[in-house]
Order: C-alpha cells, then sequence, then structure tokens
C-alpha cells in the first residue's frame, strides 16, 4: 500500500476509521479490512472500541511492523496526569507496546495547550508513539 512521509514516519494512504463502531461491532469489521490489505486502523478513546480493535490486530498475526495504528485521547483528559493515564489504557486495550499517531481527539477551550503538548511530546520522547498532533482544532 501506499505511504505518505511525514516527519519519518511512513503512514499508510488509506486507513479504516472505526468511528461508530463500539464494543464487538468492530472486530469483524477490522478483520475483514485487514484480510483485504489494510494496514492502517484508526480510534479512539472516545469510540469504545480500543479493545475490539487490539483482538482485531492480535488475532490477524499480522507483524507489528506492518501495521499503523492511530487512536485518540478525547477531550476531557487533557491534564498531563490524565493524558498518560488515558495513554496508557489505550495502550493496554489495543495489546500494543506504541502507538504510531496519538493525537488530542478534540481540544478544549478549558487545555492547558502547553502542559497537553509537552505531555504528548514526552510520550514520543520515550518512544511510546511514534508521531503526535491535534485533530479537530477549528
Amino acid at each position: 500500500m501506499e505511504t505518505i512521509e511525514t516527519h519519518g514516519v511512513a503512514i499508510p494512504r488509506l486507513g479504516l476509521g472505526t468511528f461508530r463502531m463500539p464494543g464487538d461491532a468492530a472486530r469483524p469489521v477490522i478483520e475483514s479490512a485487514l484480510e483485504l490489505g489494510f494496514r492502517h486502523v484508526d480510534t479512539a478513546a472516545m469510540y469504545d472500541n480500543e479493545a475490539s480493535v487490539g483482538a482485531a490486530l492480535t488475532a490477524s498475526g499480522i507483524n507489528r511492523a506492518d501495521l499503523f495504528v492511530t487512536t485518540k485521547v478525547w477531550h476531557d483528559k487533557l491534564s498531563p496526569d490524565a493524558l498518560r493515564r488515558s495513554f496508557d489504557t489505550s495502550l493496554g486495550k489495543l495489546r500494543l507496546d506504541h502507538i504510531d499517531l496519538f493525537l488530542v481527539h478534540w481540544p478544549s477551550a478549558k487545555m492547558n495547550i502547553s502542559a497537553t503538548l509537552d505531555a504528548i511530546t514526552k510520550l514520543k520522547e520515550e518512544g511510546l508513539a511514534r508521531a503526535i498532533g491535534v485533530c479537530n482544532f477549528n
């Protein structure tokens, strides 16, 4: 599959979004997508399907180096401690040792943007997230 490279990270051009696939509903869809050749799966703590995504990734038997997984932290978990707890929970549910792209899902007007960015930068520096960013920033 073709990739887009940014900051030394190759991201598959085509990815499977799992929004509105809560709980176990996501697993068969992800398994089918992986069989069809998808290697980028996008989820989020708010989607309530990270455990199903993790189960599907594990069951696929696909080498971790060939997968690209994006997940996101919700706006009510943006203080550094809450963000880290949310990240660790997501990592556990996904059954992974790192996240390829970790995003602030939806910035909050109440967030301390400097502290939040420092917290996600630390995850990257620790090798727990290969790439970091912010989405839905309006």
